[in-house]
């Protein structure tokens, strides 16, 4: 065999199977339908958009933080109490493809894992870094995760509309999303957004060893 035929012939089951591989903007879709299988079209928004914009808001006032999250705290805790739902499998898991945040649920708090004092800090801390990218390219981003969403998972109930109606609120500037009805029924969501790396160094390890 020429030179020139068998580096064909390496390459180009390579070159297939390079071109075959999920991107990882698809990769993360498809974990989420794994871990979250009742997610709609603004669920994958969500964290797509908490990825690249980071929490909600910029927190000026930690004690005002404080005593919000203890009265979730307190809610969280009375539901589990009253058997309306369990603890999620996943204590945290990573949002959208950068790997830029991971949400933590409020659990770990109520287990002990962590202390509420340190996971405050790290969710003020996280929320005041700013966000990622700008909205103009945030927006950008979401139109080629929606063109993978209608492409590859258009089984998703109600996928069309909800995009158009995405598409729409965030042509009006609203880029901040709650979570479907579908996916607060199924996962009753109670968590915050801390960035990777202080996730990664200061509370990882506290979930882990127990």
């Amino acid at each position: 065999m020429k030179p020139k035929t068998l580096l064909l012939a390496v390459l180009l089951p390579l070159l297939a199977a390079i071109a075959c591989r999920p991107s990882g903007t698809e990769r993360a879709i498809r974990q989420q339908l794994l871990d979250f299988p009742e997610s709609r079209a603004q669920d994958f928004y969500k964290s797509f958009c908490q990825d690249n914009l980071g929490p909600e808001h910029l927190i000026p006032d930690p004690a005002a933080a404080a005593r919000y999250l203890r009265e979730e705290l307190r809610t969280y805790q009375e539901d589990l109490d009253s058997a309306r739902y369990d603890v999620p499998g996943l204590l945290y898991y990573p949002v959208g493809d950068q790997g830029n945040y991971v949400r933590v649920d409020l659990s770990v708090i109520l287990d002990g894992l962590v202390g509420e004092e340190a996971f405050l800090d790290a969710f003020v801390r996280s929320a005041n870094e700013g966000q990622k990218v700008p909205e103009e390219e945030w927006a950008k981003k979401w139109q080629g995760v929606a063109q993978m969403l209608r492409k590859g998972h258009a089984n998703i109930p109600e996928l069309d509309k909800d995009l158009v109606t995405l598409d729409s609120l965030m042509a009006d500037g609203h880029y901040i999303m709650r979570h479907s009805d579908a996916f607060r029924d199924a996962y009753h969501p109670h968590y915050r957004i801390i960035a990777a790396d202080i996730f990664s160094t200061e509370l990882k390890p506290l979930i882990d060893r127990n």
